[in-house]
């Protein structure tokens, strides 16, 4: 058990350091989240929607678009320079390689979030008032959604040229059943809907905060899971 803390400390702070040094990845994200708020904010006044609305929908889709960049540089120093081949015939079990790729990448998109929330707030002019924990745990639950699913598909891409399309298409595809209820949960957490919602239409059937809460844990259980127990077939092809 020591043996694995270690083994996955290591490689998860090798990723992080490499990526704040080389400053590659986490300026472009914040550029390209800043930019889709920005454009959703134009939006918003144009088209007099709420703000309560909007805020969620651009706190979203900077969060999935940035989190593709985030995913695609998961292996991207180990493949340069072939370190890949090195880092698969060290003696670790390679689901180890995956949870440090997930925990990395999730701490990316936290570091990320803690730029781009504010900015998302006083765009919108949003305040969860006194549920910034509720705020806090549907984001982290969504940044664990994203990296399982991403981390998982950036190792079977990584030799494809058209990895990027790619791994966009797969991602977001698969993560479609957890952005109903992730954009359920924030939307309730910024008062744009009830906590108990009835009736018709694509969030109805989630019913209520706890179970849209319910569902993205579902979500990130099944999938780190799966995710781990696929990734030994995944790396080697």
């Amino acid at each position: 058990m020591r043996f694995f803390w270690s083994t996955l400390s290591a490689i998860f702070v090798k990723d992080i350091v490499t990526e704040l040094r080389s400053r590659q990845v986490l300026p472009t994200m914040i550029v390209l989240g800043m930019l889709i708020v920005w454009v959703l904010r134009m939006a918003s006044e144009a088209i007099l929607t709420s703000k309560a609305v909007m805020g969620p929908v651009a706190l979203w889709i900077s969060f999935l678009f940035s989190g593709l960049l985030v995913q695609e540089r998961s292996f991207a120093a180990e493949q340069q320079h072939d370190c890949i081949y090195g880092l698969l015939l060290a003696p670790i079990d390679q689901g180890t390689i995956y949870l440090s790729k997930l925990l990395a990448n999730t701490a990316m998109l936290c570091i990320f979030e803690i730029i781009i929330v504010p900015v998302v707030l006083v765009a919108f002019r949003l305040g969860p008032d006194t549920r910034w924990p509720a705020l806090a745990g549907v984001l982290l639950l969504g940044n664990i959604g994203i990296s399982s699913v991403g981390t998982l598909f950036s190792a079977v891409v990584r030799v494809s040229r058209a990895r990027s399309s790619l791994l966009s298409v797969l991602v977001l595809v698969v993560l479609m059943p957890m952005m109903i209820p992730a954009t359920f949960a924030l939307l309730t957490v910024f008062g744009a809907v009830p906590e108990t919602l009835q009736g018709t239409g694509a969030l109805s059937f989630i019913g209520s905060f706890n179970a849209a809460v319910g569902y993205m844990i579902a979500f990130d259980a099944v999938f780190v899971v799966a995710c781990w127990l696929l990734f030994g077939f995944a790396i080697k092809e």
